[in-house]
């Protein structure tokens, strides 16, 4: 069978992604803020707490680097088939280095995975039980990234970066038969940027999930977040429309029953995020993105942007050579 030739000219370098990426943020923020979200709300779900998981997947990581730079591909069917999961190169140290959080932290946390059978010490090693995959599987994960990439896809056409689109279905078979490769790109980009929300604004991963529904259903109550005319806006200034035009805001009933939080612990980290300007509310106890959130978030927003940019340049570079075998 004679492949297809593979054209240069759909070959992508992360300058090319970036710069189309920062020309249509108007276009795709929606989007990626419905993808950020969905990836957190799945990620609390696991454990009730999102530093254990974010541990849990930082080990997983590890493990498919190991896989990567030893030439080793699995699909989706097959890494979840073993009935258990050694961790490679786990350090307590470097866990707390990454996390920034003190090493008794960390220490704390893995004991804790242990003790609820999350994860097996024996020495050095730490085996991931087949019990826990059903928790950490990225079943619809895959699917809302298949998903973004494909309307991503579908503007590349219409920016003739790309002949054709390519369909959602499609980009999620691939990325489910390179599955330890496309993955291990995945959370080469998640861990880093979710890490830098909560090291430089958040402190703690809930209230960062907490602003976080509160900037979607700020995105999502405005109707023309997706108007052409909002491509040709500077990241400040579309930030601040999306702000002014919030529509209702939430309670803290609504935001416990949408990220499963406890509303006790919404109440705190809310007061927590209004205290450092991060949040505002009205007389009614609604609570919305506050004013000063574009001097904060755009310099982070726009650093995430590099590493996206590198994420979507190997996922759609791969999906060319694929569609081209």
């Amino acid at each position: 069978m004679v492949s297809k030739k593979i054209e240069t000219s759909q070959i992508f370098n992360n300058k090319i992604i970036y710069n189309f990426l920062i020309k249509n943020f108007g276009k795709i923020s929606k989007d990626w803020v419905f993808h950020q979200w969905s990836y957190l709300n799945q990620n609390y779900l696991a454990f009730n707490d999102l530093t254990k998981y974010f541990i849990v997947i930082s080990l997983v990581r590890n493990t498919l680097k190991f896989f990567h730079d030893n030439g080793i591909i699995y699909n989706y069917d097959d890494f979840y088939s073993d009935p258990e999961l050694e961790i490679t190169n786990f350090k307590i140290t470097e866990l707390a280095e990454e996390f920034d959080i003190p090493i008794e932290t960390a220490r704390r946390k893995i004991a804790e995975l242990e003790k609820s059978r999350v994860i097996i010490k024996q020495k050095k090693k730490i085996i991931l039980d087949r019990s826990v995959y059903n928790r950490i599987k990225p079943k619809s994960q895959t699917k809302n990234t298949s998903k973004y990439i494909s309307r991503l896809s579908e503007l590349m056409k219409e920016n003739n970066l790309l002949n054709s689109s390519i369909d959602e279905i499609r980009i999620n078979k691939i990325i489910q038969d390179n599955f330890s490769t496309t993955w291990l790109w995945f959370y080469q980009l998640q861990l880093p940027i979710i890490l830098s929300w909560k090291k430089k604004l958040f402190n703690d991963f809930h209230s960062y999930y907490i602003w976080g529904t509160c900037s979607l259903n700020q995105m999502y109550n405005n109707k023309d977040i997706a108007d052409s005319s909002m491509a040709s806006f500077m990241l400040d200034d579309f930030i601040r429309y999306t702000m002014d035009n919030a529509g209702l805001g939430l309670n803290a009933m609504s935001i416990s029953e949408m990220t499963k939080i406890p509303r006790a612990t919404v109440i705190r980290k809310l007061k927590k995020l209004k205290k450092e300007n991060m949040i505002k509310s009205n007389s009614l106890k609604q609570y919305y993105v506050s004013d000063l959130t574009p001097l904060k978030v755009a310099p982070i927003i726009q650093e995430h942007f590099k590493a996206k940019a590198e994420f979507i340049a190997k996922m759609i570079n791969l999906l060319v050579v694929k569609n081209s075998a």
